[in-house]
Order: C-alpha cells, then structure tokens, then sequence
C-alpha cells in the first residue's frame, strides 16, 4: 500500500485556511488528494476561484475568522494546514509554505507558532536558523518543493496564447507593499517593479516579442491605477495579440512556454531556475538594490541574472541573455541549495510527514488537544509580541 493509499484509509480531521492570495492555492492542493477534507477562507474571490478552478474540492466560505473557528471546532479538527502565517488557533498547525523568495518572509518570527514546519529546501531553513527560530519550533523537516511535482511528472499542460513564432517574455512582478511596518525598509513601492517598470517593459519589447504580464495575485488589494495603465497602453499601442495579462493562482504553466522571465524579488526566482532558462531582474529601486552574494540578503537571486537597471538596458539585456545564458551555472547552484531533492515526490513526503505527526496527536482527547494546543502557542506567542514592539518603537524612530 502506497503513502497515498494508506493515509486515504483514515479518517483524518484535517483541513486547510487560505486567506490572503489565490497563489496559496496550489501547495495546498499538492495535499489535498492525500487528506482530503475541506479549505476555509474569509475570502469571497478565494472560495470563488476555487470553486471554478477546481470543483471537486470542498470549500467554505465565512466573513470572519471567528466564525470558521467556530465551525472548525464543531467539526472537531484536530490539525490545520497553513500555506501562509494568518493562524485560527485551532487544533495543531502545520506551515507548508507557498514559496522560496528571499523576502524576509520565511524568517519571520510567527513561524514559532507552528507545531511543524515542512522546509522547500537547505536555504529556507537556512535563513529561519540564521533568525533564531529553528530551535524553537517543535517539529520541522525538509521535504522538498510539492509545486514542482506536476511539472517533474509531466501532469502541467502549457497553456495555448500566442498563435505566431516570435519568442515569450514572461514579466512576473511582486506585490505592491501597503505594510507600514515594512514599506520603509524599500522603494515607495515596496520590492515590487511593476510601477516602475511594467509599462517601460511593455513599450520597449511588444514589437518583437510575446510577453506575458503574471499579476502577482496579492494585487486585488489595490485594483486601479497601474492594472488599469497598462491595460490602456496595450489598447494604444494595438498589441492585444502579443501582450496578455493574466490572472491565475499558479505561473509554472506559463513558464513552461517562457524563452526568459523578468521578475524583481520574489519566489517566481526560484520557481523559474527549474526550467533553466534565462533571466532578468527589473530593480524596483535602482538607487537602493543591487545583486548580493549574502544568503540572508532579499537580492541574493540576482546573482543569476542581468539587473535591469535603465529603460535602454532592456532591448539589449533581453536580447544578450537570450543569445547567450551566461548565468547557467550560479543558476543552478543556487536551485540546488534552494530545494531538496526535485523528484516528483515532495507532496508525498509532505503528506507522509504530517500523516507521521497526527498520528501521534489521535491518543489525545479533542478538547484536551485543543487546550494544551492553546497554552503552547501563548507561551511562544511572548517573543512574538516583544519583536513588533520593537519594530513599533524602531519604525517611529525613524520617522
């Protein structure tokens, strides 16, 4: 009996939360066919986009986080499924992930809240050591990267977008950041390019090139001005055929058919060096950001590609890189030490790892669990609290 056969005999109460982005999507349903079970959401488009895109998974929709606690708790779950770090406080909680960036986000100091902790690869653990939270969360294992199992086994279909020969541009920018706790750390923009650079990209490379423009799926939160500049541009210049927009909660399809992808600082980085082809890095703030050799550092990927750094940079760069890929080996270097073991079956040491740790949570009685559950994660909750009163006082010392 194989992992998926012998998890699919239980009766498992296991479910998932995603709260924030559409892209937190497809790490969840690596899982999903070994557990089953059911996704909560406060997300009207969430639940909405997934009931569309994949119709045979259960999902609930309620406004407000209390309310799906309160219906995890009548459902009597006992572990929950986290791929970012918006938490219930139900059960145990299990972080899985959606990405790889160097953003400080895996090494943010909510990850020692989780009960078990499944690392993409060496660097991401890596960078949480580095922090000091290694040591303090409970249970943790490196399994691998669960997206990249479709592609290895050739179960992702390259989508149909282009009907002429001329090579793809795949321009995939970061989120714009809104946090006030963070945005003054960066440019006005946060680390995203797209203000700075999506229409200077889109005029200087429609005449010769496909290009694909992959929102970052966190951009519903601010619809409006740039989404709508651009849509205006490509209307003007008259290169609907050429230029598409796209909305989608996974890229690894529209990589596939990509000659080169331009990104700024973001996991699309990591999830492009597997295709080993080349890339370009559009500098959200030139005067500020430049390629480093630091792990820790958020431009560490920028080692593997040119950096756009001026509007006359771009024809040329893009043209040089896809005449010669000089960056192959720092690329693939950097992937390797990126992600564990890229062989098809990350979901299922996933899925074993979880499985492994619930069974060890079925001796306890539900409301027992849930109570020993809660007093763990207040008492790891102090130094949480301490970190954003430091940020708070650091960031109004800087004003």
């Amino acid at each position: 009996m194989n992992s998926l056969e012998k998890i699919k005999t239980k009766n498992l109460k296991i479910a998932y939360y995603v709260q924030t982005d559409i892209q937190h999507v497809p790490p969840v349903m690596c899982l999903y066919p070994y557990f089953g079970g059911t996704i909560y959401t406060k997300r009207e488009h969430i639940y909405n986009f997934i009931k569309e895109k994949y119709p045979k998974v259960s999902v609930k929709y309620f406004p407000t986080r209390p309310q799906i606690r309160k219906e995890l708790l009548k459902q009597k779950i006992r572990l929950m499924i986290y791929p970012s770090y918006v938490m219930l406080k139900v059960g145990k909680s299990v972080q899985i992930f959606h990405g790889a960036s160097d953003k400080t986000y895996e090494e943010h100091p909510k990850i020692m809240l989780y009960d078990l902790v499944l690392f993409p690869g060496e660097k991401t653990k890596k960078k949480v050591e580095n922090a000091g939270y290694l040591g303090k969360i409970p249970h943790w294992k490196i399994v691998g990267y669960p997206k990249f199992d479709k592609l290895i086994n050739s179960r992702i279909n390259a989508p149909s977008l282009f009907k002429n020969s001329r090579p793809v541009i795949l321009y995939a920018p970061t989120w714009i950041s809104t946090d006030s706790l963070t945005k003054w750390n960066f440019s006005e923009y946060g680390e995203s390019s797209l203000p700075l650079w999506g229409k200077e990209l889109i005029r200087n490379l429609h005449k010769d090139f496909n290009i694909i423009v992959k929102y970052h799926n966190r951009a519903y939160r601010k619809k409006g001005y740039i989404y709508d500049q651009i849509n205006e541009l490509i209307e003007k210049l008259h290169a609907e055929k050429h230029v598409k927009c796209i909305w989608d909660d996974n890229i690894l399809p529209y990589m596939k058919i990509a000659d080169l992808m331009i990104t700024d600082i973001s996991t699309v980085c990591y999830e492009w060096f597997h295709f080993n082809k080349p890339i370009l890095y559009a500098n959200p703030a030139p005067w500020h950001y430049s390629p480093s050799t630091d792990i820790y550092s958020n431009t560490y990927a920028w080692q593997a590609g040119d950096v756009i750094n001026r509007k006359e940079d771009i024809m040329p760069l893009v043209q040089k890189n896809l005449k010669s890929d000089k960056y192959k080996e720092i690329r693939n270097k950097i992937f390797r030490e990126s992600f564990f073991q890229p062989d098809g079956k990350a979901s299922e040491r996933s899925a074993e790892a979880i499985y492994e740790y619930y069974m060890k949570l079925e001796k306890f009685p539900f409301w027992f669990l849930q109570f020993i559950s809660n007093i763990s994660r207040r008492i790891r909750s102090f130094p949480i609290k301490f970190f954003f009163l430091k940020e708070k006082i650091k960031k109004r010392g800087n004003k």
